[in-house]
């Protein structure tokens, strides 16, 4: 999986400029990898979990992260035809009920590294949110409150694991 390094985020957030059409799009096209190397990421732990609890979390996410894709794509073609942008909305989908299990080495690391990722990501978004204006503005600050919510979803989640003290601490 190809993964951002924070200096390349870096630049492309303080070269972000609200008057430019150019830098906003750099961000999107950012915004679109961070979204769909997600996406990738979740689904090959959609299908390392067959068959637990966490088959249906991550498929939750996989859904997330493709609605966000699509979105970002709806965004860039608005910006590319010069078509006035309205808001763009986003649908919700049903949060997965957490429950206490226990889990391994593997699927912990998963867990975790997902999180920093979206925690990643929440950063950007709403960085990119400060540096914009309008609805492009309020676009990236929606992101941002999704990526928030999935942060939470994870802690939630690896706080209800079991076994998560002896996991993390060995």
């Amino acid at each position: 999986m190809d993964l951002i390094k924070a200096n390349e985020i870096l630049k492309v957030i303080n070269e972000l400029d609200s008057n430019s059409k150019k830098s906003i799009i750099e961000a999107l096209n950012l915004a679109e990898h961070v979204e769909r190397t997600s996406g990738d990421f979740y689904a090959k732990e959609v299908e390392k979990n067959k068959g637990n609890e966490l088959e249906s979390f991550f498929s939750f996410m996989v859904k997330e992260e493709e609605m966000h894709l699509n979105k970002i794509l709806e965004l860039k073609q608005k910006l590319n035809t010069d078509e006035e942008i309205e808001k763009i909305s986003f649908p919700t989908h049903e949060m997965p009920k957490i429950k206490s299990i226990p889990a391994g080495k593997d699927e912990m690391t998963s867990l975790l590294y997902a999180l920093w990722r979206e925690k990643k990501a929440e950063d950007f978004y709403r960085k990119a949110s400060e540096k914009t204006k309008g609805q492009v503005s309020l676009f990236f600050l929606e992101l941002a409150d999704f990526e928030k919510k999935h942060v939470e979803l994870f802690e939630e989640y690896i706080e209800n694991m079991g076994n998560v003290n002896e996991l993390i601490m060995g």
